[in-house]
């Protein structure tokens, strides 16, 4: 078995393959998106916010078994976020395994994406990835989010404080995850 991926960076494409059937309800807007866009971020941080405190109000073991749902939801959540804001500047037809990996995990480790994104104040190059390169990233984003489950995990052994901390960690992180995409979408997108 010479070039077997690992579990976790099976499951990670798998997350992510998800958000190719996925339509958005919006269109591109003739304002701009502004006030739209502050309303889905807003949403979208008050429900991944609710996802992660429900999830981690069961105590200790059981409280651990729900950690995995909890990030798959989230990620799901932002996912649907990235594209739903892409969808109202007129781009949710560019968007990419990359670009969606960037919006998501951007503010978490901008270095990881130097090599693929490349931004000026009004146009975004998007570098093309070879299969290699993209399992390199997933791994390193696995590792994140590995680091992720054990904070959580130590969050789960106090329920009512743990979801008062993860409630507010995942509405901080889903709103840092709008605003990246806003900021990425209302520029020119440029491959190469």
């Amino acid at each position: 078995m010479i070039n077997q991926k690992p579990a976790l960076l099976e499951e990670l494409l798998e997350l992510f393959s998800g958000f190719e059937s996925y339509r958005s309800p919006y269109a591109p807007t003739v304002q701009p998106p502004e006030e739209v866009v502050e309303s889905l971020i807003q949403n979208a941080c008050f429900k991944s916010s609710l996802v992660s405190a429900t999830c981690s109000l069961p105590p200790g073991p059981l409280g651990i078994l729900s950690i995995l749902p909890e990030l798959i939801l989230l990620y799901r959540i932002q996912g649907h976020l990235v594209l739903d804001i892409a969808a109202l500047h007129g781009k949710e037809a560019q968007v990419t395994k990359d670009l969606l990996l960037y919006c998501l995990f951007k503010h978490g480790s901008a270095h990881l994406f130097r090599k693929i994104i490349e931004e000026s104040s009004f146009r975004v190059l998007v570098r093309p990835t070879t299969m290699k390169f993209f399992q390199t990233l997933l791994e390193k984003i696995g590792l994140m989010i590995s680091r992720t489950i054990i904070r959580k995990q130590f969050a789960r052994w106090v329920p009512i404080l743990g979801a008062v901390f993860t409630g507010g960690f995942a509405f901080y992180d889903t709103r840092k995850v709008g605003y990246t995409a806003h900021d990425l979408f209302q520029k020119e997108l440029e491959t190469t």
